[in-house]
């Protein structure tokens, strides 16, 4: 699995990644306000919906009945299966990725598309709701383009 996310960037809370789309078993694939609450795998993470979080901190409760294992997917809409989830990011070149790995100062995104100038699988900088652009390089690998994430608010 290598090196698990900061946990300062997952939680609940404002500033933290937000999950875009997910498909919760025994629901349907919907857009409500969820976010990570701890990676267990490579790309399986514990998906919590806002409205089960108490005021107790990013991680509180630590467990709630409702909390789901969940695997994060480069899908479209409506294509998803329970135990799903993705994450939109928006690159500096006004593309709409999807994100299919989270590391601590990188992610890994889906193949361009749509006149998008990374190539199949890249890596990208990002930052937490604003687009880090200024720390784009085109000598430096992993930093040629740069995503936001969408934050929770």
């Amino acid at each position: 699995m290598g090196r698990p996310i900061n946990k300062d960037k997952i939680g609940f809370g404002t500033g933290r990644i937000a999950v875009s789309r997910h498909f919760i078993p025994g629901g349907s694939e919907a857009t409500t306000a969820a976010h990570i609450l701890r990676q267990i795998g490579d790309a399986k993470y514990v998906v919590r919906l806002d409205s089960n979080n108490d005021a107790g901190g990013p991680f509180s409760p630590r467990d709630h009945a409702n909390d789901e294992v969940m695997t994060l997917v480069n899908k479209a809409n409506g294509a998803m299966s329970a135990g799903e989830f993705r994450i939109d990011a928006t690159g500096s070149d006004s593309t709409v990725y999807q994100v299919t790995k989270l590391r601590n100062r990188t992610v890994q995104i889906e193949g361009s598309g749509g006149g998008a100038t990374s190539s199949s699988a890249d890596n990208a900088i990002y930052e937490i709701g604003n687009a880090p652009d200024a720390r784009e390089n085109s000598a430096v690998p992993n930093a040629v383009l740069s995503v936001s994430l969408p934050r929770q608010s």
